[in-house]
């Protein structure tokens, strides 16, 4: 019997993955990815999303026409049954139909969720969401954005937008976020975040030896090079992660407090690399949150790594 096949991808701040998946185990058969580059034309867009389908579909050797579908995961706000990015802060992008372009081209279904949606999706089928029924996926990278399943189900909210986290107020008229808002968990706890803020005490005469890796503009830090100065104690880094892991945590606490889930999923590029992020969110949740609500509750790492968003993804095309 042949693999029932679907095409997963992932449209995130910094990389554009794309993967051919077996939709029955959730096996990646090939995979493609390109950097997300900017300034974005809707045009150079697709184009670069085809190629990424492309170079997936060349490696792992199918051809187009044993493909069921494309479903897609990109960052920000999405509307579902249009198949347009409503609002994505950090892709700078408003009212961009991906859908029908990739549906045209490739005359397959094509399907539209969240970036952090569908990769909580995956957790849910083949990661570490199986057999629980009520948790919550948090991912950290250029941005904090997260997935609710609530009975076993993703729960999208009255007008689509739940899981938003990363715009939870947590600094009242605190730092600007991307969002127009101020104090958002994701201007204190992302890599993002935390590059920023070393940026700013570089400038002000701290050392460190990230100093040469990082972007001073473009306030980019890979989460590897983080990892590298945590474990030779470079002290600027550590008190950066330190902060921004117990901002995590307490926005970690008031998610408890208030949907009471049994785990927490942590992923993203800074949770893999850097430990010491992770337990440090994961101790200040846990001592932050009502002692009854978080008795029994499990904060762990997500299992399918990078290929969580490719992996969900490719589900909407089974789960529709």
């Amino acid at each position: 019997m042949p693999e029932k096949l679907a095409i997963g991808i992932d449209f995130g701040g910094t990389k554009i993955l794309a993967g051919v998946v077996n939709l029955e185990t959730g096996r990646l058969v090939g995979t493609g990815k390109k950097k997300t580059r900017y300034p974005h034309e809707q045009d150079d867009l697709i184009k670069r999303i085809i190629a990424v389908i492309d170079e997936a579909l060349a490696e792992s050797g199918t051809d187009i026409k044993q493909i069921s579908g494309i479903g897609i995961g990109a960052a920000g706000m999405v509307n579902r049954q249009k198949g347009i990015i409503l609002n994505a802060v950090n892709l700078g992008l408003t009212e961009l139909p991906l859908v029908e372009p990739l549906s045209s081209y490739y005359g397959l279904p094509c399907k539209l969720g969240n970036d952090v949606e569908v990769a909580t999706l995956g957790e849910l089928h083949f990661g570490a969401g199986r057999n629980c029924d009520h948790f919550i996926c948090i991912f950290v990278g250029t941005g904090i954005g997260s997935g609710i399943v609530i009975n076993s189900k993703l729960y999208h909210g009255a007008s689509g937008t739940a899981g938003e986290v990363g715009h939870m107020v947590l600094v009242p008229y605190g730092r600007t976020c991307g969002c127009g808002g101020m104090g958002c968990l994701e201007t204190y706890a992302s890599r993002t975040a935390i590059a920023k803020y070393i940026v700013q005490e570089i400038a002000r005469g701290a050392d460190s030896q990230v100093r040469e890796k990082i972007d001073p503009n473009k306030g980019i830090l890979r989460s590897k090079s983080i990892q590298h100065a945590i474990e030779t104690k470079d002290e600027l880094v550590v008190r950066a992660v330190t902060d921004a892991a117990r901002f995590m945590g307490i926005g970690l606490a008031n998610i408890v407090n208030m949907l009471n889930p049994k785990k927490i999923i942590l992923g993203g590029g800074l949770v893999e690399a850097v430990d010491y992020y992770f337990q440090t969110a994961q101790h200040e949740a846990k001592t932050k949150s009502l002692k009854i609500a978080s008795k029994k509750l499990e904060i762990v790492k997500a299992e399918l790594g990078d290929y969580a968003g490719i992996v969900g993804a490719s589900l909407l095309v089974k789960n529709d």
